[in-house]
C-alpha cells in the first residue's frame, strides 16, 4: 500500500457499538501495527454542533464513530498561514495543531495537488460520564509523514 493511499485511504462512516469494543480494540492494534499514528484535532469545543451532527450523537451515550475527514489547507487563515482545517461531512470540526500543521502540511498539500483532495480516517469519540458532553476528533495519518 502506497504512502498516499495509506494517508488518504478509503472507508465510509461506521458507528462502533458497545458489542464491537473487542473488535474495535483489535482494529486499533492492527492500525498501530501498520504504522499509522493518531493526530488529535484541536479546537473541537468550538465545533460541537457540527461534530454531533456528523456522528448522529445521542445524549447520554458513549460515542466512537469511524469516518473520513478532509484536510483543507487555509493559507489565508488570519491566525496561522499554515493552518489545516479538518472537515467531516463538509463541516469544519477543528484544526490540526500548529505543530502538526507544520509537520504534516507539506505532505498533505502534495497529496491534494496530486489527487485533488486530502482525506484520512477519523474517529469521533466521547464518553457519557456526565462530566462533559464534548466529543473529540482524532485522525489517523501515516507515520512516514513524521
Amino acid at each position: 500500500m502506497g504512502l498516499f493511499q495509506r494517508l488518504f485511504g478509503g472507508g465510509g462512516p461506521r458507528r462502533v457499538e458497545s458489542q464491537d469494543v473487542d473488535d474495535s480494540a483489535r482494529r486499533e492494534e492492527e492500525v498501530m501495527r501498520f504504522g499509522d499514528i493518531r493526530v488529535d484535532v484541536v479546537g473541537e469545543s468550538n465545533y460541537q454542533a457540527a461534530i454531533r451532527k456528523a456522528c448522529d450523537w445521542k445524549p447520554g451515550t458513549d460515542t466512537r464513530f469511524e469516518c473520513m475527514a478532509e484536510l483543507v489547507p487555509e493559507p489565508t487563515n488570519r491566525y496561522d498561514p499554515n493552518a489545516i482545517m479538518v472537515q467531516i461531512s463538509g463541516a469544519c470540526v477543528g484544526y490540526l495543531s500548529r505543530g502538526d500543521a507544520l509537520k504534516f502540511g507539506p505532505a498533505i498539500r502534495s497529496a491534494i495537488e496530486q489527487q485533488g483532495v486530502g482525506c484520512c480516517r477519523a474517529v469521533i469519540a466521547g464518553r457519557s460520564d456526565g462530566e462533559t458532553d464534548n466529543l473529540g476528533v482524532f485522525l489517523r495519518l501515516d507515520a512516514e509523514l513524521v
